[in-house]
């Protein structure tokens, strides 16, 4: 038998369109599993998927994953199933990727809800002997029982069930094509070139923009969007060098939950994604020479602090992603800077940095973690008083851990919550 000396990821779906989700789950993995490459597989002919009225094309799904993986290295495009006769069904196609590759372990992906129907689907065992399974978590699902129905597939197929530690956002392509058919915005949920692409040729009814469509100008944003995927693996490669396991972990969920709060709050991906891959890039240097760096590079630093090291990592942090890291974004540099103390009238970036820190997959001491991941994805604001709340009740034990400028940021977030409710009974009255 060859020895297996590769690991891929199988995306495997519709993708009637592709939407960030999609994209995010398949980075989670590769980072999580130490994946080769990741293939996106588009659905040929899916027995249970026989209403094509108001969709895409083969042809235009296939284009628009292309435009959507594009400048990412470890992404690829897998016609397997497009090209095969017939309905596809997935043990089918797992076991003859095994016999024309050899060489690699597949790892196939799949989102919580598709783990609790596994056993209806069509040969399960064979899909378990050909494949490792790895499960995108669902924040309607709990971790309990997630893990139950894990252990459950485990014991009765036999199988090696993996969960993968990801934010999974709650959109679906079957929401995005609605949300277009009532005219509503897509920006966000889908990379600008697919988007660009389904006004072009008027997918799922898409109106036409007001503007024609200017392909050098799509091409331009799209180039630039490549620029910046290429500049984030760039500081990947490097900060990966800089933390342990752990931590280099956090930062990832750091990264992907920043991420997924900036495109429903119309912030900038690339900002949020490289001020989450940065916020930490100091914390695993020890703290004499932490404080020694600051002084050297002349990066200011409280009485506090430099009695409190373990705050100095945001502020350092910040100077290293100018000088080390090259960002030159100064919005970025504010997140990274106030991503542990928080501190009163934070722009929408700083907060979502400050949250994803706080809500990250992997975090699980936290009390209330369920409340605030969810409000987190509605109101920043709110969310930012609630987690200051509960840090303040925290340190209100060791008050002289009580940083000044945290204070201050309860103290501003405390008022905003009271205006809102007393508003609120104003309305009500």
């Amino acid at each position: 038998m060859e020895k297996k000396t590769r690991k891929i990821g199988i995306m495997g779906g519709t993708f009637d369109p592709i939407h960030i989700g999609h994209l995010i789950l398949g980075e989670g993995a590769y980072r999580q599993f130490g994946l080769n490459e990741v293939w996106f597989m588009p659905a040929g002919n899916p027995p249970h998927k026989q209403n094509r009225e108001g969709r895409a094309t083969d042809e235009q799904r296939v284009e628009m994953i292309r435009r959507a993986i594009a400048g990412n290295p470890h992404f690829a495009l897998c016609l397997e199933e497009m090209n095969a006769d017939g309905f596809t069904y997935s043990y089918r196609t797992l076991e003859a990727l095994n016999l024309r590759y050899p060489d690699a372990e597949f790892y196939f992906i799949l989102g919580a809800d598709s783990l609790f129907d596994f056993h209806k689907w069509r040969e399960p065992g064979r899909i378990c002997r050909a494949c490792r399974i790895v499960v995108a978590t669902r924040n309607q699902v709990s971790d309990e029982k997630l893990d139950e129905a894990l252990e459950r597939n485990r014991e009765q197929f036999q199988g090696e069930f993996l969960k993968l530690d990801t934010p999974n956002l709650d959109i679906s392509s079957g929401n995005i094509r609605e949300r277009i058919r009532e005219g509503q915005t897509i920006r966000y949920y889908l990379p600008d070139a697919v988007i660009g692409y389904i006004r072009e040729y008027g997918i799922y009814g898409c109106q036409p923009a007001a503007e024609p469509f200017d392909r050098q100008a799509a091409q331009e944003q799209e180039d630039t969007q490549m620029a910046g995927t290429q500049k984030l693996w760039s500081i990947d490669k490097k900060l990966r060098k800089e933390l342990d396991d752990s931590r280099y972990r956090h930062t990832l969920g750091v990264m992907f939950t920043a991420a997924s709060m900036a495109m429903v709050f119309g912030v900038s991906l690339e900002q949020a994604q490289t001020a989450g891959l940065l916020h930490d890039c100091a914390k695993c240097i020890p703290n004499e020479k932490k404080i020694s760096m600051c002084r050297k590079h002349k990066v200011p630093l409280t009485a506090f602090e430099e009695t409190h090291p373990f705050l100095i990592h945001a502020k350092l942090g910040a100077y290293l992603a100018g000088k080390k890291y090259g960002v030159e974004d100064r919005e970025v540099l504010g997140a990274i800077t106030w991503h542990t103390t928080g501190k009163p009238e934070m722009t929408k970036l700083e907060m979502i940095v400050y949250i994803a820190d706080y809500i990250e997959p992997q975090r699980d001491k936290a009390p209330r973690l369920a409340e605030i991941r969810r409000l987190a994805f509605e109101d920043l604001e709110e969310c930012m008083y609630q987690i200051l709340k509960d840090s303040m009740a925290y340190l209100s034990a060791n008050p002289e851990n009580l940083d000044r400028t945290t204070e201050a940021a309860y103290k501003y977030y405390k008022k905003l919550h009271d205006s809102r409710k007393q508003q609120d009974v104003k309305v009500w009255k």
